[in-house]
């Protein structure tokens, strides 16, 4: 016994010092952003850590892929610019010990396809040039210009385009970037970001005067917070601050922004964008702590990176500052918590994709299918590739498959060609069998009521089913007739069983329009359609309907009994059963070209429903019409205020519940 517990003692000690599995596992995601659906969905990675390169840098705040692929770097704490190979290591250093090419706190570096090196001294006021060997060439202090005369000249970063002329961004400047020549003239103020409006400011103008309104804190635009330049000679700025709203602008020779100044998802904390050779865009933002890629026309496509302020592991960011990219498509990220510069390269995954995506934008979707196809292979449940295949087989019009590829990606818009499509070739081929059908149907429609009428005629209804009847005849005539409809309903007492048969033929029709919409109006899964929370969302709001108009009619002297209230709350939805069907029949047979029917169809719907809720309001409790609008306002206030109520009990009952749970479970653990 003893030489067994000897041994069994002595293999948990062996264990115990063996190593542990190792893991290549990134500490992040790589998330796609599926814009049909809105929703961030996780994918494997697009890009990957190659090397974090530390050890020399002090401060890196800025840096620039040159066209030669090397990247400088503009460290402010060694006042210095190191020059890297592609492979991390340090070539040069830039920036001499004294003299006029020493540097002090430089806080923007570009380069220009020939080489020369352009740096935003910022601790010593002025543009430093550099020669393409690191030896100084020349130096741009502020311009002689009045409109500068009261502004500190603190450059912090800058762009050079094909003609020389210096694009600048001036720290803490709310007047947009400086241009200046290539003999150091002032050549204006460019791209200044608009103003932050606001009702209060609306406001503020509208009531105080001109003395008033000087005490009142100026209203500036945002400073911008970087500027980049693409092979184009486009102009971006990046701008952090309200939830990305005109973060990235893409600006012209006119200042225009090519964006119209739309929103950036993750952008609010923006410092730096770099732009690819096929024109999308990688931002680094300090608020999410990820790199972000774009397409041309600012969509978010994928995300991915984190951030960790005690971080000793590449890939992950401590305090990122800038971005740029080379023609290898690596991406390198400065990181001045870390001091280092981080290296990504792209996967074999992430290449078939931006190759797909580049190829897909271009318009040359024949020529995107094998990368799609090589993507699909790898992931099939990325969305992207449906809506590229289905562009594919689109072209090529194999609609079918198209349709199906459409469905998948819900991309409606896609769908809705293919359908078209689809639908033209049926109509070419039952184009006489279509004809043939419809006037079959009038003349069902027509003369079947004809029929029946005569039918009647001759072998008459028994008397016990006289009054159902005309229960169902009159839920649609009230409809067409709201008010004599009413005023028949006021009286008198539906039997329960033809109520009942009323509101579950109404809930049938909920069911059916939630199932059986087609896919362009109603782009779900059937498998995640929860049907309990749609019938809640329906039944609720009338069923507060009718408790709030029996207060508060009642309160106002209405002569309604709350049996009246329920028969005209049930009759009031007659609407809902007629124009359900032909919207529900519609939504499969149109396409997104044609939704300007169902639409109309859908605003007459609730339209009538509202005017027949008023009608019975007025009718049942006998007001003025006059009266009837305050009494409707005032029960739909009341609708609110129930709700409220009604999610505070909710919200409190849930808690307390939670509470008797927990305590429950801790009594049970420690018995």
């Amino acid at each position: 016994m003893k030489r067994l517990l000897a041994f069994l003692l002595l293999a948990a000690v062996i264990g115990l010092t063996l190593p542990g599995t190792a893991s290549a596992r990134l500490p992040y995601q790589t998330t796609y952003f599926d814009k049909n659906q809105s929703v961030w969905i996780k994918i494997q990675e697009l890009y990957k850590p190659k090397a974090a390169y530390g050890g020399m840098f002090g401060e890196p705040v800025d840096l620039t892929v040159g066209s030669d692929d090397k990247v400088y770097v503009a460290d402010k704490g060694n006042d210095a610019i190191y020059v890297l190979d592609n492979d991390g290591n340090l070539i040069k250093t830039i920036g001499d010990e004294e003299g006029p090419g020493s540097l002090s706190s430089p806080e923007g570096v570009f380069v220009t396809p020939e080489g020369q090196i352009y740096v935003a001294d910022s601790g010593n006021q002025r543009i430093a040039v550099f020669a393409a060997d690191g030896t100084f060439a020349r130096e741009y202090k502020k311009p002689e210009t009045d409109l500068l005369a009261t502004e500190h000249f603190v450059p912090i970063k800058l762009v050079v385009d094909r003609r020389g002329v210096m694009y600048i961004d001036m720290n803490s400047s709310y007047q947009g970037l400086v241009r200046i020549s290539p003999e150091g003239e002032f050549m204006g103020y460019f791209g200044a970001n608009k103003a932050p409006q606001s009702l209060l400011n609306w406001l503020k103008k509208l009531i105080l005067n001109k003395q008033q309104l000087a005490k009142e804190d100026a209203n500036l635009p945002r400073p911008i917070a970087n500027v980049s330049i693409d092979d184009d000679g486009f102009i971006y700025t990046s701008t952090g601050g309200d939830f990305g709203k005109a973060a990235i602008r893409k600006l012209n020779a006119g200042g225009i922004d090519g964006f119209k100044g739309r929103d950036f998802q993750h952008s609010q904390g923006i410092v730096d964008v770099a732009i690819d050779s096929n024109g999308f865009m990688y931002n680094v933002d300090q608020d999410f702590g990820r790199v972000n890629i774009f397409d041309r026309t600012g969509d978010v496509l994928f995300a991915f990176g984190f951030t960790d302020v005690g971080t000793q592991q590449k890939g992950v960011f401590g305090f990122p500052t800038s971005v740029g990219i080379d023609s290898k498509n690596n991406i390198w990220v400065a990181d001045s918590g870390t001091k280092t510069v981080h290296k990504f390269y792209r996967t074999e995954f992430g290449n078939d994709v931006m190759n797909a995506l580049t190829l897909y934008y271009d318009g040359k979707y024949e020529e995107s299918k094998p990368y799609w196809e090589h993507v699909y292979s790898r992931n099939e449940l990325f969305n992207g590739t449906y809506e590229g295949l289905g562009k594919v087989y689109l072209e090529e019009q194999n609609n079918d498959k198209a349709l199906d590829f459409m469905k998948e990606a819900f991309d409606t818009k896609g769908y809705s060609q293919a359908f078209w499509e689809i639908r033209l070739d049926w109509l070419q081929n039952n184009f006489l069998g279509l004809i043939g059908g419809l006037v079959a149907l009038y003349l069902l429609l027509r003369y079947i009521p004809r029929g029946v009428r005569k039918l009647t005629q001759r072998r008459p209804v028994p008397e016990k089913l006289n009054r159902p009847l005309a229960e169902l005849r009159n839920f649609f005539y009230v409809m067409f007739h709201p008010y004599e409809g009413f005023y028949r309903l006021k009286e008198a007492r539906v039997s329960p069983w033809i109520m009942a048969l009323l509101l579950v033929s109404v809930l049938i029709m909920k069911i059916m329009t939630v199932y059986w919409t087609g896919f362009l109006f109603h782009p779900v899964l059937l498998q995640f359609i929860d049907i309990y929370r749609e019938l809640e969302l329906f039944v609720l709001p009338w069923v507060t309907w009718i408790i709030a108009n029996y207060l508060v009619c009642s309160i106002k002297d209405g002569e309604g009994k709350f049996r009246e209230v329920i028969q005209g709350s049930t009759y009031a939805l007659a609407p809902y059963l007629v124009f359900s069907v032909p919207i529900l029949i519609l939504s499969n047979v149109l396409s997104l070209d044609e939704k300007v029917l169902i639409g109309s169809l859908t605003s007459l719907m609730y339209l009538w429903m509202a005017v027949m809720f008023f009608v019975m309001t007025q009718v049942i409790h006998n007001f003025e019409f006059v009266e009837t609008i305050k009494n409707s306002l005032i029960t739909v206030f009341t609708i609110a205020t129930i709700w409220l109520f009604g999610f505070i009990i909710f919200g409190l009952s849930y808690n307390l519940y939670d509470f008797i749970y927990q305590l429950y479970k801790e009594v049970s653990l420690y018995r």
